[in-house]
Formats: structure tokens, sequence, C-alpha cells
């Protein structure tokens, strides 16, 4: 007998191209079907196993990434949180150092402008008081030079002429004349 692998396909004279061969082991399909399943058992057998191995470690790397994405944004979110309170706390600090700073400022203001007021106060009642004194001094001065000059010529002067100094006087010191 002849074995043809390819003789389902092939067709002697006079037969169909394609015809039933009783032969189970001269025919391609019942191989074919054979070598599915043997394929099929070793794919469930071996692969499988790895497969769901690969499958279960995949989910868990994906979990875990869930997980780390999660406390992440947590972690982020607590340290926005503690950022913000501090740059609160910094602006706070900021303001009320800022008010302290100007507060003491203010307050050295004050003390220097009192200080200094005192001082020209004193030295404005002193110099008054001195030209007080300075003009007193000089009224004196005048009125003991005027009395001199007029009593040295008033006593040698007639009364006519006395009346008359006096008028002139009278005149320059701004008096009026009757």
């Amino acid at each position: 007998m002849n074995w043809n692998f390819f003789s389902f396909f092939l067709s002697e004279e006079g037969e169909s191209f394609l015809q039933f061969n009783p032969n189970l082991l001269e025919t391609n399909l019942f191989n074919i079907l054979i070598l599915i399943g043997i394929l099929v058992y070793a794919n469930n057998v071996s692969f499988s196993v790895t497969l769901r191995q690969r499958q279960t470690e995949i989910i868990q790397a994906i979990e875990n990434a869930q997980n780390d994405v999660v406390t992440t944004s947590n972690y982020y979110y607590e340290i926005e949180k503690g950022l913000t309170q501090s740059l609160f706390w910094l602006q706070t600090w900021k303001v009320f150092y800022q008010k302290e700073k100007i507060d003491v400022i203010e307050r050295k203001y004050e003390i220097i402008k009192k200080g200094l007021k005192e001082t020209f106060l004193t030295t404005d009642l002193l110099i008054s008081t001195l030209e007080k004194k300075a003009f007193l001094s000089l009224q004196r001065y005048v009125l003991y030079f005027t009395v001199s000059t007029i009593l040295q010529r008033f006593l040698v002067l007639t009364t006519f002429e006395q009346s008359r100094l006096i008028e002139l006087i009278l005149l320059k010191l701004g008096g009026n004349k009757k």
C-alpha cells in the first residue's frame, strides 16, 4: 500500500476531488484534531498556571500602585496642608513683628520728640530770658544815659530852655506836641 499524506486532496482518474477516506490514520483531519487537542492540553497544563501566576502578579502590582497613589495623594495633601499652615503662621508673625517694629520705632520717635521739645522749650525760655535781661539792661542804660545827659544840660539851662528841651525829648521819644 502506498501511503500518501496528501491523499485527501489528490484524486485518481475518475474519482472526485474530495472524497471520504475511511482509513483514519491516513486522514490529516484526525491528525490535526489530535495535534490541536495536545496543544490545548499542554497550554492548560503548562501555560495556564504561569499565566494565572503572572495575572495575579500584575493584579497585585496594580493594586500596590493604586495604594501607593492613594498614600502619595494623602501625603501630598498633608504636606500641602502643612505648607499652608506654615505660610499662614509666617504671614501672621510677619504682620505681628512688623507692628511690633512700628510700635518700637513710634515709641522711640515720641521719646526723642519729647526730649527735643523740652530742649527747644528750655532754649527758647533761656533766649527769651536773656533777651528780656538784655532789653532791661539796655533800657536802664538808655535811661541812665538820657537822665544823666538831661540833668547835666537841664541844670545849666534857663526855664524856657528847660521846657524846650523837654518838648524836644518827648518828640524824639514819640510823644505828641501839645
